[in-house]
């Protein structure tokens, strides 16, 4: 679609475009049949599947559960529609005929192809994996690409649904017409993986351990929006509130096929089990043998670390970050770390969807083909080699390193509800809050704040976002759980003349004098040291050297800035606040805490966290 052709649509409507980036496009519109596009014809949703034939019994469905209201108004509204002929299948399969669904039924249908997002989905925004925005129904869509003979892309979503029609805009949103009626698994984790010939030892382990039974709840049923409305005006700001607090899962499997290569086989159940055991011992100690469910036995440890509390599919696993964003040869610095449900073990997964990758150059791998395997509470992927957490690797070699970490990283509400690289753009409001204990155990927040959540392509960010606490804050974080070791902590963030004083606590022990984020917001402050790299005679060593002293050090030389050309090494605002030095004796949680000071209602900006091991300072990179 003629991006000039977007932006006069949006302007009319007086709403932003949203420039979904991507470092790989994996559909072209060029090699799309042109019968396939479509264009503008000013009409709604709801109004263009009345008056297109094709589309008469999606109309009828539309209008049994209600929806025509909803798809008549303005919004931002991405729909799959199946055309008559795969509701035909549909109802034939369900043995109804269209009068005799139920509205329940109907809005099912409705739902499960309905997306209302920041901004539509068009084909040219189209990559492998899932749409990053949620269903009416709240679910992911997966999309996938195949060639037909004439070597033209061949779009699917969720493997069955064939697009045939692509771009139809409207008034509020864009269509797509597929060949079958959208219907995303309502099997549990546990239930596909015993309906998948692949996954038959993950399935009797994964059921033996018990963590089945953990993951089954979709939605915090006691969650309560205790701010009365989903849009609020905090700080002057227009704040949406999530509706729900939803709970999703991320899990790798090895096929049989690759347990069996490594020694796990067995004629029975019991046997199978026990060999899985055995092999685990290497790795998770020995302890309640024979107990599967024992958090301390090696096969719950073994499943416990290929398991995420955040529903990820392959393509939403690391920040997308603009190829132009990206500095040269810094593209092996980009990475995401996760806590799994083996407490206080974490992987690290980079771009490639690279799982703890070694100094050697192995790692596990995703099979991209098959994985996304959708769940109704969350996502099984296909790994190429047996994932274990062995900790002379991990804590030598994968995680001896200096590790980046965004604030919206942390805690899996953000990722499960859609809030995570996701609020950008958003209709109508400035960015999302929520309430002071919807993350639960790694971020709470006193009443006396204002929590808002925010993102923009403009701003100095590490990922696009920032966490930023107003008024009289006083918060607690819950860190990245790191290797025993010494290790120093970072508070990475854009000083500007707005920010406030915070004293910060680390586990509960005061944190040094209270920090000053003001501090750099004028070129030049002394107090933080900051003088560009081409106006030193060496690089900016010895200007490292002494911004060190004072606490600082300037933004990584890894990323631009989104809207330019300029290094976050480069520019003066961007600042790492150097907390101090800590030495953590086992695995276990960490906490920072802020509380503000100064009273003026200044904020306090949580953009990203760094932890180092201090014997790798000496020799750090600009990175």
């Amino acid at each position: 679609m003629n991006k000039i052709h977007r932006l006069f649509k949006w302007g009319l409507w007086s709403v932003a475009v949203l420039c979904l980036s991507g470092m790989q496009m994996s559909c072209n519109s060029d090699d799309i049949d042109a019968d396939a596009m479509y264009t503008f014809t000013g009409e709604t949703v709801a109004s263009f599947c009345q008056n297109n034939p094709e589309l008469s019994d999606f109309y009828q469905l539309i209008t049994k559960c209600g929806a025509d209201a909803l798809l008549e108004v303005y919004g931002h509204y991405t729909c799959f529609v199946p055309n008559n002929d795969a509701i035909a299948a549909y109802l034939e399969e369900k043995g109804k005929t269209l009068d005799e669904l139920t509205a329940e039924e109907a809005q099912r249908v409705v739902y499960n192809c309905v997306i209302r997002g920041n901004a539509e989905y068009t084909s040219q925004d189209f990559i492998a994996g899932s749409l990053t925005s949620m269903t009416l129904a709240e679910r992911y869509l997966v999309l996938s690409f195949t060639n037909d003979d004439k070597g033209r892309r061949i779009i699917w979503v969720n493997d069955k649904s064939k697009v045939t029609t692509l771009d139809q805009e409207v008034h509020n949103g864009v269509i797509h017409v597929v060949d079958k009626v959208i219907e995303p698994s309502e099997l549990s984790l546990l239930e596909v993986l015993q309906n998948n010939d692949k996954f038959t030892i993950w399935a009797m382990a994964y059921e033996a351990s018990g963590w089945y039974k953990e993951m089954e709840k979709l939605y915090d049923e006691s969650y309560v929006n205790t701010f009365g409305a989903d849009v609020v005006q905090l700080s002057g700001y227009t704040m949406k509130v999530p509706t729900s607090l939803r709970y999703g899962y991320t899990m790798f499997c090895e096929p049989d096929e690759l347990l069996n290569e490594n020694g796990i086989d067995g004629s029975t159940k019991d046997e199978i089990l026990s060999s899985l055991e055995n092999y685990a011992r290497t790795y998770y100690g020995s302890e309640d043998l024979g107990n599967y469910e024992s958090k301390n036995n090696p096969l719950n440890r073994f499943v416990a670390y290929h398991l995420l509390n955040r529903q990820m599919a392959t393509n939403n696993m690391v920040f997308d970050t603009p190829a132009e964003c990206i500095a040269q040869g810094s593209e092996g610095y980009w990475a995401e770390y996760y806590e799994t449900m083996y407490t206080y073990r974490i992987m690290e997964i980079k771009i490639g969807n690279k799982i703890n990758l070694q100094k050697n150059g192995h790692y596990v791998g995703i099979d991209e083909k098959n994985s996304n395997i959708d769940a109704v509470n969350g996502f099984i992927h296909t790994i190429t080699d047996v994932l274990v957490y062995d900790e002379e690797v991990m804590n030598n070699d994968v995680l001896h390193k200096r590790l980046r970490f965004d604030a919206y990283s942390i805690p899996p509400q953000l990722t499960n509800n859609n809030i995570r690289w996701n609020n950008v753009d958003i209709p109508d409001a400035n960015g999302y809050t929520m309430t002071p204990d919807y993350c639960g155990e790694y971020f709470t927040y006193n009443e006396a704040s204002d929590c808002l959540l925010w993102g923009s392509r403009g701003w100095a960010s590490y990922q696009v976002d920032e966490i930023n606490m107003k008024k009289g804050y006083d918060f607690t974080l819950r860190l990245l759980p790191v290797p025993p070791g010494n290790w120093e902590l970072r508070i990475g963030y854009n000083a500007e003349g707005w920010r406030g004083m915070g004293q910060i606590f680390v586990d509960g022990n005061l944190a040094g004098t209270p920090v000053d984020l003001k501090i750099g917001d004028v070129e030049g402050d002394p107090r933080a040291g900051w003088v560009a790299d081409a106006e030193t005679a060496d690089g900016g060593i010895e200007v490292d050297k002494m911004m060190r002293n004072l606490g600082y050090m300037k933004g990584p030389a890894s990323c631009f800035l989104l809207n330019g050309n300029i290094l976050l090494r480069d520019f003066y605002k961007s600042l790492r606040y150097i907390v101090g030095q800590y030495r953590f004796t086992d695995y276990g949680e960490h906490k920072l805490r802020a509380r503000n000071v100064d009273f003026s209602g200044r904020e306090f900006s949580i953009d990203y966290f760094e932890l180092i091991p201090v014997d790798m300072i000496r020799d750090e990179d600009r990175y």
